[in-house]
């Protein structure tokens, strides 16, 4: 639920927190992976894997960040129910390379998550960060900067 009320960006504005909330996902990965496996698991990994790549994208910790974000991607078709991460994750890889003036990778992204994915969970929401997203990279590839003011939609 914090992820999709947009809790990261709030919690992400305060590292002690950030961090104190990564300790939480490492540990819940630690548990997935020492458990027993079921036809659920790969949702499960990925979901843990979204939760800490956005932890460490907060933290600055980027490269960790987008490794994260990236295996969401290449475990989609272990993903059974939560269909939702794979455009999630993609939004998310999109925001970071935003923050990091790689915009036309950016908007590559953003086109697939749009394009390639429907019929998830949360799918109105998702379209509408990634159209903010999409205005904004192509703003800034234009040169105006007052399209959308913040990276963190």
């Amino acid at each position: 639920m914090m992820y999709i009320w947009n809790g990261y960006a709030v919690i992400g504005k305060q590292p002690k927190l950030t961090d104190e909330m990564l300790e939480v996902i490492t540990k819940a990965e630690e548990m997935l992976a020492m458990g027993p496996e079921n036809e659920y698991s790969a949702d499960d990994d990925c979901l843990v894997k979204l939760l800490k790549g956005l932890c460490l994208r907060y933290l600055g910790r980027i490269q960790e960040a987008e490794e994260n974000f990236r295996s969401i991607s290449a475990s989609e078709k272990k993903i059974k129910y939560d269909h939702y991460l794979i455009p999630n994750a993609l939004l998310e890889l999109a925001l970071l390379f935003m923050e990091q003036g790689r915009n036309e990778e950016a908007i590559k992204l953003l086109d697939s998550a749009k394009q390639n994915y429907k019929n998830y969970s949360m799918e109105s929401r998702t379209h509408f960060r990634i159209q903010a997203a999409t205005l904004q990279a192509r703003s800034s590839l234009d040169g105006n900067s007052s399209a959308v003011s913040s990276v963190s939609l």
